[in-house]
Order: C-alpha cells, then structure tokens, then sequence
C-alpha cells in the first residue's frame, strides 16, 4: 500500500482511535538537580514541552495522575510524592521504604515501573499508591524487591492539595522476592475495578491483585511465560489498549506475549520471542488500535504484528542506533503510548530528547519513527511515566460485567425493549415497556459511553440521533435500579 495513502488512511480514521486519556496529559520529566526540570503538556492535543523548577528527580521510577480535565494532581520516582505545586504531598515521607530507596536517595528510584497509580473504583477524591523498593540480597551482590506496598491519596486533604492518608501510607499486601519492577495495571472488565499484576523473581509466577471500592483481593497467582531468572535490572509490561493483550521484556533478550480476560484476570495463549540482538533489551509498548507491539533493545526497534498468525515472524526492524560512542546517548530506554497516539521512547543515557513512533498503527516503517523527532528543554534520563488506559471501559456483553449482569427473578413479564431500525444511519427507536424508569446507554467497541438517554417508566419509546456517530458496531445496556436488564448490539451505517 502507498505509504501517503496509509497515512491519509490514518489520519481520516484518527477520531475512532484516540483514547481521551486526560489522567496522562502531563508528564513530569527530567533529572536536572540544580537546573530547571523538564516536562511535556498534552492538554492541546500535542506534544507541548515546558520547563519547571522542582526538588523531586526521576531516574527510573515515574508515575503521576492528572484530573478528569488534565490537570496535575500528584506525582512521585519511588521516594517521594509531590503535588502539583511540585512540593512535598502531605505525610509522604517514608512512604516507600527500602534499602534501594536510601541507596538511590534524591536521585529517583532507579527502579523500571517501580510505581503505579489508579483512582480509587467510585471515589473520585481517592488514588492508590502501588510500590515497591528494593532489599539486599546475597550479601549485597544483589538488589531485588521484597514487598509490594500501597499508599491511599485523599486529595481533599491540604486544602485539596492532596495528602497520604494517615494509616495508609506504605501497607504491605505481598511478602516475596519480587522482579525488579514492571509494575502494571489494566482495568476489570466491569469498567470499574483495577488489575495490578507483579511478577515473582527466580519464577515464572504471576501475582494478580483486584482493587475494588472496599478493598484489595488477592493475591491470585499463575504459572505463565518465562522465568525471570538473571539480569534482573530493566524491562517494561504493559497492556494493550483495549485491554486483550499484554507484553513483558526482560533484560536477557525475552519478550513475552500473552491474551488476557479481563473477568478472570488469567494469560492465555503465550508466545515467547529472544529478540535478535545481543544488546540488552529495555521497553515495550501497544499501538492504539491493540494490533501492534514495539518493543526495543538498547540499541535496535522491532514492530511485531498480533494479527499474524506467526507473531515471531511478523518482526520488522524499524531502526538500528549505533553501539559504538556517542550513540550511548540515544540507546533506546522505555516506552509510552501518549494521548496524541504517538508512542515516545526514552533515552538510555539521557539528552535533550524523546524517540518518537508517528503513526503506530501503521506497519513496518509506515509508522514513520523519527529519532529524537522531539526536542526537550532540558535533559530527560530514562524516565518516562508509568500509565495505564485510565479510559478503558466496560467489556459489553461479558460475562463477568459485574456492575450490570444480574439475575432479577420473577421479572420476566415486568418489561420488554426492542431497538428499530437496526441498523440505522440517523435515528434508532428505543421501544420499551416497564414499570420503572430504566437508563440507556450505548458503547463503542472499546467500551466508552457514547450517548444515554432516560427511558422513563410512563412514556413508550424514545428516539436517540445516531447520525452524528461513525459507522461501526455499538452495544447497547439498559440498565434499571443499577442492574443490567437487557443488551443488543447496534449497527450504525452511513
């Protein structure tokens, strides 16, 4: 295919893949200590880069949260949080301790995906801190994680600056010998509930927690992929953005790909990749439509395409850096899928710079990767934010979509509905008959809410304009007293 047409392609279909990730819009950057820091706004819809002076540095550890409307809420690199004033968060102190984080100190925790953070399932002033540090092992010839911790974030506290709650700050909920980081999350296919996973060092085990409104279940664990076994010191997971797929590198050449339910929380389907390169690997990220994975070496960027029925053999080479000086300085570090839809990788050795992915959803070197195709004010080492798709919502038509899915006995008679025409280029009729008032709501295939209207318990039918709406499939709930009744799928066509 001609590449200017692919790129057209992309560009017409864009509105359908952008993610409106405000949680993620800004990310703080940099390790500049005396100087200005560095970070990079996306609340225009690009990449808009800034300076800003802060105390707080990132090595490795990175993870921070905006508002609804993208604002910046908190932040931390593993030692300390600070708010958005870019002083201390109330009570943060000793938050994460460890002997890594004494040994790294002001520097940042050099620890890849060393902490996450996820709004608390329906209470929108609460966040939870999920952490870990690191302990030495062998007499100190070596430094792995012993405890996965959280810490709960009321930003009601400080005059809506935020605070660590007191009797919150630093709870242990896993006692073991932990890899070194690769902290992720991804959401339940309720919509609602959060997925952490870790992984046990010297093992193949995966450790699986739930955070839901009242608590945290788990840990649930399985036996899945590879052993991380030796050269324990870099590496990234992540989730597809749709939430079916996930990847995991380690340092010693290993990408792992495996399916993933989102109800019961279990890998499936896993393929084991050694990267073709006798460079250390480092970072791993989706591309917005789920279908391809980029992951990268210190020195090399291969794109992988999930649709081929022979994963290893779909590997394109997207970019070579030198090995020999100064190339050190542009090695490819960690990735991020961002909410312009472009992917930005970290340096290894830290310049005034981001790799950049163009188009990601492209195939091969259609995606159009431009090194250090964007410009930092200051200098940026390693770090780059550690995000989950905040925005992903609801599997429709699940069997675990918990917050709806009820059985409701000796309903059967007491409502019926039907949708005419289906499908439909301007109106649907939502045609219904119960005896209280119902809500509709109609989902995109990645389970955004999309448009809702109120069926009222004393009118017949309701007309809901689709027109507006790009071709497609939708799913539609109609839920009562918070209950799922009643779903069907909707074909809009223009």
């Amino acid at each position: 295919m001609n590449r200017c047409f692919c790129i057209l392609a992309f560009l017409f279909l864009s509105p359908l893949l952008c993610f409106s990730q405000n949680r993620i819009n800004v990310w703080m950057l940099s390790k500049q200590f005396v100087a200005l820091d560095c970070g990079i706004d996306f609340n225009s819809g690009f990449a808009d880069t800034f300076s800003v002076w802060k105390e707080l540095e990132f090595f490795a550890t990175n993870a921070s949260i905006c508002d609804s409307i993208g604002e910046l809420l908190f932040y931390t690199n593993g030692i300390y949080i600070a708010n958005k004033e870019n002083d201390s968060l109330k009570n943060c102190n000793g938050f994460n301790p460890g002997y890594a984080t004494d040994y790294y100190a002001d520097d940042g925790l050099g620890v890849s995906q060393g902490a996450i953070i996820l709004p608390k399932p329906e209470l929108s002033s609460s966040f939870t801190v999920f952490h870990i540090s690191g302990e030495e092992l062998d007499n100190g010839s070596q430094l792995q994680p012993l405890h996965l911790r959280y810490s709960e974030v009321d930003m009601n506290d400080d005059n809506g600056l935020g605070g660590v709650i007191v009797g919150k700050k630093g709870v242990s909920i896993l006692n073991d010998t932990l890899v070194w980081g690769r902290l992720t999350a991804c959401k339940h296919a309720n919509g609602r509930d959060w997925w952490i996973i870790t992984h046990r060092w010297n093992s193949d085990l995966y450790y699986k927690f739930l955070l839901t409104p009242d608590t945290i279940i788990g840990p649930m664990t399985q036996h899945i992929g590879s052993a991380i076994i030796k050269d324990d010191i870099v590496g990234q997971a992540c989730f597809s953005p749709d939430g079916s797929k996930f990847g995991y590198i380690n340092r010693n050449y290993n990408f792992d790909y495996m399916e993933f339910n989102r109800c019961t929380g279990e890998f499936y389907n896993h393929v084991n990749i050694v990267l073709p390169d006798s460079n250390l690997s480092q970072g791993i990220s989706f591309s917005p439509n789920s279908r391809f994975i980029y992951c990268n070496t210190y020195t090399q960027l291969f794109q992988f395409d999930t649709w081929s029925p022979d994963l290893a053999a779909s590997m394109i080479l997207i970019d070579t850096i030198p090995f020999v000086q100064p190339g050190i300085d542009d090695w490819f570090a960690v990735e991020m899928l961002a909410p312009d839809n472009k992917i930005y990788i970290s340096t290894y050795n830290g310049v005034k710079a981001m790799h950049v992915i163009n188009y990601p959803d492209l195939p091969g070197t259609d995606c159009a990767f431009e090194r250090k195709g964007l410009t930092l004010p200051t200098y940026n080492l390693y770090a780059i934010p550690n995000h989950p798709n905040y925005d992903l919502g609801p599997l429709p038509g699940s069997e675990c979509d918990t917050l709806y899915l009820s059985n409701i006995a000796g309903s059967e008679n007491s409502f019926s509905f039907r949708i005419s025409p289906n499908p439909s280029s301007t109106n649907i009729n939502i045609v219904y008959n119960t005896k209280e008032t119902c809500v509709f709501n109609l989902f995109d295939i990645n389970g955004r809410t999309v448009a809702s209207a109120t069926l009222y318990h004393y009118f017949k039918n309701r007309l809901l304009d689709v027109s507006g709406l790009p071709g497609g499939i939708y799913f539609a709930h109609i839920s009562c007293n918070g209950e799922k009744i009643w779903s069907e799928k909707v074909i809009v066509q223009h």
